[in-house]
C-alpha cells in the first residue's frame, strides 16, 4: 500500500495551508472559487504520476499549481469528493489522487448539508420577520476539518470522539489529516465509510424513482408543489430547530396559509436546487442510477458558493436547464481547459 512517507510526485505542489482562523475575505482580490468534479481530479492526479502520458493535463494542473500558490484560486471539495477517493481499491491510484486534491484545496471543504441548511433557512426565515441577520463568518461555509464535509465537530451523527491532542493536529496540519483519512485508513473502516455514504444515495435514489412512478401524470406545477413539501416533511426537525433559535414558534411555517414554508423552500439555495434538478431527473426517461444522487449532492452544495463549476455534461446541462446558472451567478463548464483563462 502506497503511504504518505512515499509519496513524492507532488511535492511541486505542496501548497501550505493558512494557520487556523487567518482566513479573510478580500473584496478587491477575492480568490476564485472553483469546484471540480471527481473525473477532473483524477485527470489531474494521473498527470501528477504520469506526465508524459498526460501532457495536456499535467500543464493544466502547473497552471492550477501557480493559481492556487498565489492565491488566485481555491478548490474547495465536497464530501462526494472524499468518498469518490476512499473507494478506489487500487491503492497507488488513491494516493495519487489524495494527495493531488489534499495540496491543492488546501483541504478545505464545503460544510455538509446541514450546516449549510441551518444558515440558509435562518437567512431566510429573518428577512421574513425583519429579524437582525448576521453571517455567522464570512467563510462559515468552507472548514479544513475534512469531516465537516459531512457533519460537524460535535454533532453525534458523526460517531467521532476526539482528544483534544488529536483535534489540535488536525486543526495544524489539515492537509496531513485528510490524507491519512484518504490513505491510510482501515480498510474496514473505509469500506464503512463508502457503505454509509452509498447507502444514503441509494435511498435518495429510490424516492425520486417512487415519487417519478407516482406523480407521472401530474403537471410539472404540480409536481413542484409536491417536491416542496416533500423537502419540508423530510427535514422537519431542522426547520423547528432553526425557527427555536430564532424565537419563533414552529407553526410559524403556516403563516399566509403556507406563504412562510412555500418561501423557504424556494430561498434556500439546498431546496431549491435539490428540487430543480431532481424534477429536471423525473423528467428524463432513462433509469436513475446512483452516481445521480452524487451529482445532485455536489450541485447542491457547491452552486451557491463557487465561482467555477467543471463537471460532467449531463448535470451541467440539468443545472442550466433549470436555470440554476443564472440564478446564483455561478459558471458552469465540461473541459479543464477552462482554467487557462481564470
Amino acid at each position: 500500500m502506497a503511504r504518505r512517507s512515499d509519496w513524492t510526485p507532488l511535492r511541486f505542489v505542496m501548497v501550505p495551508a493558512p494557520s487556523p482562523g487567518s482566513l479573510e475575505v478580500h473584496s478587491s482580490s477575492r480568490p476564485t472559487v472553483i469546484y471540480l468534479d471527481q473525473n477532473m481530479w483524477i485527470d489531474l492526479a494521473r498527470a501528477t504520476k504520469a506526465p508524459d502520458d498526460h501532457p495536456r493535463e499535467r500543464e493544466l494542473l502547473e497552471i492550477l499549481c501557480a493559481k492556487v500558490r498565489t492565491g488566485g484560486v481555491r478548490l474547495p471539495l465536497t464530501a462526494s469528493n472524499l468518498y469518490e477517493t476512499h473507494k478506489v481499491k487500487k491503492a497507488e491510484l488513491r494516493a495519487a489522487i489524495a494527495y493531488t486534491q489534499a495540496m491543492l484545496s488546501k483541504a478545505e471543504v464545503f460544510r455538509g448539508r446541514r450546516r449549510r441548511l441551518e444558515v440558509e433557512v435562518a437567512r431566510v426565515l429573518c428577512e421574513l420577520y425583519g429579524l437582525p441577520w448576521k453571517e455567522p463568518h464570512p467563510e462559515w461555509m468552507f472548514s479544513r476539518l475534512f469531516f465537516e464535509s459531512q457533519a460537524e465537530l460535535g454533532d453525534p451523527r458523526l460517531g467521532l470522539k476526539m482528544s483534544d491532542r488529536v483535534l489540535e493536529s488536525f486543526r495544524s496540519d489539515p492537509q496531513a489529516a485528510l490524507i491519512d483519512y484518504l490513505i491510510e485508513s482501515d480498510d474496514g473502516v473505509r469500506r464503512e465509510a463508502v457503505a454509509r455514504f452509498e447507502q444514503g444515495c441509494d435511498g435518495l435514489k429510490a424516492e425520486i424513482e417512487e415519487r417519478r412512478l407516482r406523480h407521472r401524470n401530474e403537471s410539472l406545477s404540480m409536481r413542484r408543489r409536491i417536491y416542496s413539501m416533500l423537502l419540508a416533511h423530510g427535514d422537519q426537525e431542522i426547520l423547528i430547530a432553526v425557527a427555536d433559535q430564532l424565537a419563533l414558534p414552529w407553526r410559524c411555517f403556516e403563516d399566509n396559509n403556507g406563504a412562510t414554508i412555500r418561501c423557504v423552500i424556494n430561498e434556500t439555495p439546498a431546496f431549491l436546487i435539490e428540487r430543480e434538478i431532481g424534477l429536471k431527473l423525473e423528467n428524463q426517461a432513462r433509469p436513475i442510477h446512483v452516481n445521480d444522487m452524487r451529482d445532485m449532492r455536489n450541485f447542491t452544495t457547491v452552486l451557491p458558493y463557487a465561482d467555477v463549476v467543471v463537471a460532467e455534461k449531463q448535470f451541467t446541462n440539468l443545472a442550466r436547464q433549470a436555470a440554476l446558472e443564472t440564478r446564483f451567478g455561478v459558471r458552469l463548464e465540461t473541459d479543464l481547459e477552462v482554467l487557462r483563462d481564470l
